[in-house]
């Protein structure tokens, strides 16, 4: 038979749970936004163009570092479910940016970059397939 001690705990662990939970997700949520703006910002700066190619580089970059760093944990790390979400859903959710990605080709569409706008959109959709592939690849030779 059960304890009473056991059902008067749980609902407070499970409380304790999601606290924890949001806590990491502000946090990792701001530190992937922070990255995100300014490796975004320094690189559209560098590049001097009107592509979006800040927007395109981290995206990019972020497909491969989930695919390698969500792959690694997966077979070598037993990570807690609150950290597992505050680095996929905070860091790299805050980190990449879907809704910058379409704002930008609905602009190209609109001023006629058609061309423009079907090589950012390729290379956003199939450049980040490719690179959560090859981080998952390259995370299980570690």
């Amino acid at each position: 038979m059960p304890r009473i001690g056991v059902f008067l705990l749980a609902p407070q662990r499970a409380e304790s749970d999601v606290r924890l939970r949001i806590f990491l997700l502000m946090i990792f949520g701001t530190a992937g936004t922070l990255a995100r703006y300014a490796l975004q910002g320094l690189i559209q700066y560098r590049s001097e163009s009107s592509f979006p190619i800040g927007t395109l580089a981290v995206n990019l970059i972020g497909c491969f570092l989930l695919g390698g760093i969500g792959q690694f944990g997966l077979d070598h790390i037993s990570f807690p479910p609150e950290w597992r979400v505050a680095i996929t859903v905070g860091f790299f959710g805050a980190f990449t940016t879907f809704s910058s990605f379409s704002w930008e080709t609905v602009h190209m569409f609109e001023d006629g970059d058609w061309v423009q706008a079907t090589v950012y959109v390729s290379a956003s959709v199939l450049g980040g397939l490719l690179l959560v592939r090859t981080g998952m690849r390259l995370a299980k030779v570690f």
